[in-house]
């Protein structure tokens, strides 16, 4: 029996970089090590765990985005407490059509706040960069597991 492959994300999305640099963006460059929570049920407080690779997360965006777009459509607004690095880097790279904004007021810290262009909003915990391995891993499933408030 022949089996046909199964396509991957890349090969069933646009193969060419966008007009205008907007989404959906070009393939990611770096798998993001992100886990999600099953949808949203009403009782999490957040949706998952986002553990970047640098400490310049700004470049990270574009590949973040793609992966949570599959949830909230168009990705809108990043809300985080950016740092120096992330800051600068953002005034160099090319416009495109996200924001990234401040804190929202009572925005707990190391989350980010994800809103989509169609009025979805994801919460992601964020871990340090420079986290061990295995104690990343752990710590994203804790998050998600421990997110059920109820």
């Amino acid at each position: 029996m022949t089996q046909n492959p199964i396509p991957s994300h890349y090969d069933m999305g646009r193969r060419t970089r966008t007009p205008g640099n907007r989404q959906p963006f070009a393939d990611a460059t770096r798998t993001p090590r992100i886990l999600l929570a099953p949808r949203w049920d009403g009782r999490r407080t957040v949706d998952g765990a986002w553990w970047p690779w640098t400490t310049n997360l700004t470049a990270e965006l574009h590949d973040l985005a793609t992966v949570l777009t599959l949830r909230l459509g168009p990705v809108a607004r990043f809300a985080y407490e950016w740092n120096p690095i992330s800051a600068g880097q953002r005034l160099v790279d090319e416009p495109d059509g996200i924001a990234l904004t401040a804190p929202i007021p009572g925005q707990p810290a190391n989350t980010m706040y994800v809103s989509g262009e169609n009025g979805t909003h994801m919460v992601l915990a964020v871990l340090p960069p420079g986290t061990v391995a295995d104690r990343g891993y752990d710590a994203m499933r804790r998050i998600v597991d421990d997110s059920r408030s109820g």
